[in-house]
């Protein structure tokens, strides 16, 4: 990589033409095809190194931990319900655990199911990879997934005519949707040469530009730009959670902040959902260690091993829960929760009197 005090010319490159007067372009020189990069370096340089450090810890502790299946599966839930209060929407976590009990709240709402929907959206990505993701085909597969939790039949009620003609329309929208993608996956190809934080951010901004998809654009842009670190190098899987970093910074990505202030922000949002991670994963390592002495004086036939488990899989659970996953009887349940809340492992998070919820101290 080049870094250039001036401006670079233009030379058609796709991502030249993406960001116009943003100067990141491609300059090929002899056999090879490199970046000629003009990005406002100073801009964000700090905010970038501290992104690196914190991402860097989170990565190494996550790696070496028997707890990574644990914090990945609490991340799920967490991220797919920060997204969701991005948009000024809310769905209680212990509700949201519901979906792995293979059932729903008793007045489940549309937030709820569309939480359910990034839920599975994120369990879909981590199966597939990124490799087979980042891929036309593979982006479709996103949005009709979410479309596909949230709607039933888009086409029920309709006639035989009127269906003919909706499919018609949808497969020339379905025709220039992808050539947005196809657009979008230039854009990446050619980010491979910078530095992942900063080509993710890059790679965000030209997606909420161009806007590629129907619907959940931003849900699923988000989603992206993590799958794009993972891709990278940069991560091990779907590490950085954006959402989380958004709602604790408080702060948004705006399109109207230059290219420099946009990065500066995404790096601090990187840091943010990095801090996040850690201590969620210090929380877990802590309650582990209190649930391990309390296990040791327990028999072996016990239920409480497998509360235990619940507990450190998930960032809140009901009592309607842990009947439903455990084959508990309610007084059973309350009777196992009293005593992970008499020695100080679990407390109830809600301050409600009914429908309330526990979670890890």
């Amino acid at each position: 990589m080049q870094i250039t005090s001036q401006p670079p010319k233009k030379n058609g490159s796709r991502l030249g033409r993406e960001l116009r007067g943003e100067l990141l372009v491609r300059k090929q020189e002899r056999a090879t095809a490199q970046f000629e990069t003009g990005l406002p370096w100073e801009v964000f340089a700090r905010a970038w190194s501290l992104a690196e450090d914190r991402l860097a810890r989170l990565e190494q502790q996550l790696l070496s931990s028997d707890l990574r299946h644990s914090w990945i599966c609490r991340a799920d839930f967490e991220e797919s319900a920060a997204l969701l209060q991005l948009e000024g929407q809310t769905v209680a976590l212990q509700d949201l655990a519901l979906v792995d009990a293979n059932t729903a709240p008793n007045d489940a709402t549309p937030a709820w199911h569309k939480a359910r929907a990034l839920l599975s959206l994120r369990r879909r990505i981590a199966r597939a990879g990124p490799g087979k993701t980042l891929t036309v085909d593979g982006i479709l597969a996103l949005e009709a997934r979410m479309v596909e939790c949230l709607h039933e039949d888009p086409n029920e009620g309709l006639g035989e005519e009127a269906e003919a003609d909706a499919t018609a329309d949808g497969d020339d929208k379905l025709e220039e949707k992808r050539k947005r993608l196809e657009r979008w996956l230039a854009v990446v190809e050619e980010l491979q040469s910078t530095p992942p934080l900063p080509a993710a951010a890059v790679a965000l901004r030209v997606w909420r530009r161009t806007a590629p998809l129907d619907d959940y654009d931003d849900e699923i842009g988000l989603v992206l730009a993590s799958v794009l670190l993972w891709h990278w190098g940069k991560t091990k899987g779907l590490t950085v959670c954006l959402g989380i970093g958004l709602r604790e910074a408080q702060r948004r990505l705006s399109d109207e902040d230059s290219l420099g202030v946009w990065i500066q922000r995404f790096c601090e949002v990187v840091q943010v959902a990095a801090n996040a991670g850690l201590d969620n994963h210090h929380t877990l390592n802590r309650g582990r260690g209190r649930l391990v002495q309390l296990l040791a004086q327990r028999r072996a036939a016990s239920r409480l091993p497998r509360l235990a488990w619940l507990f450190l899989n998930y960032p809140a659970i009901s009592t309607r829960f842990i009947v439903q996953r455990l084959e508990l009887t309610s007084p059973g349940s309350s009777w196992l929760l009293e005593e992970l809340i008499r020695e100080g492992v679990v407390e109830e998070v809600t301050g409600k009197g009914r429908n309330r919820a526990y979670s890890l101290v």
